[in-house]
């Protein structure tokens, strides 16, 4: 397999097509583990971090304990902060 890019306009149609939020939602429950690992290898490649995770996001949202890529609801670990305390200023109080 060739590693020369020679038509990067199609890349760039790919990774636009392929970077859509309800194209991820509709799919990524669908593919597989392999399938999902591949795509996110694939887009990483082409540099569109943000996008490998979007799919990566869409395929755990679906998977179920012992999967893969299977995640716990990050709201059980949600801790409330106060704002003002972040800030650490005395006359902020």
């Amino acid at each position: 397999m060739s590693t020369l890019i020679t038509d990067t306009n199609a890349v760039l149609t790919f990774t636009g097509q392929w970077a859509r939020q309800e194209m991820a939602d509709y799919i990524a429950s669908a593919m597989s583990c392999e399938e999902i690992d591949a795509l996110y290898g694939l887009l990483y490649a082409m540099g569109e971090l943000a996008a490998a995770d979007m799919w990566m996001a869409a395929h755990a949202r679906n998977a179920e304990p012992g999967d893969r890529h299977y995640r716990t609801s990050d709201a059980q670990y949600a801790v409330p902060v106060d704002p003002i305390d972040l800030l650490q200023c005395d006359s902020c109080q």
